[in-house]
């Protein structure tokens, strides 16, 4: 079956297809997209700066978290709410513990509002312990 098409059809087609494809190209490339990407980068680099220190992590601790995203052990997420940011994640110390989970939140100057950690208390030294804003759970 050979179908002709008329010359305003074909036309039309490839006008279509060009502003499609354009509004595709132009939105991934936005300005907007790549500041916020630079932000939420900011955030988590933070967010995992803060997590190491304040749990007094030794340095062989792995972590999951946005932008190193593992899905076979979970997912994990940075969620911005009323200039606050919440980050999620999985850690564990060694190859040979589980994975746990995390969630900290952080104000919109990226200090710490509040981390909370799945582990054994008996994993963490007195000092972290007696922090207001770090709560274990098990």
């Amino acid at each position: 079956m050979n179908k002709k098409y008329s010359l305003g059809q074909i036309i039309f087609a490839l006008t279509v297809g060009l502003l499609a494809a354009s509004v595709v190209y132009f939105s991934s490339i936005s300005p907007d997209i790549s500041i916020q990407r630079e932000n939420e980068e900011a955030v988590i680099e933070k967010s995992e700066q803060l997590f190491m220190t304040l749990l007094q992590m030794p340095s062989s601790t792995e972590m999951i978290h946005p932008l190193n995203p593992d899905r076979d052990v979970g997912k994990s997420y940075i969620y911005p709410s009323d200039g606050d940011w919440q980050i999620s994640g999985f850690y564990r110390r060694n190859q040979n513990e589980e994975w746990r989970g995390w969630l900290i939140n952080l104000d919109e100057s990226l200090d710490l509002i509040e981390l909370r950690v799945q582990g054994a208390i008996n994993e963490f030294s007195e000092d972290v312990l007696k922090q207001e804003n770090v709560i274990i759970l098990p």
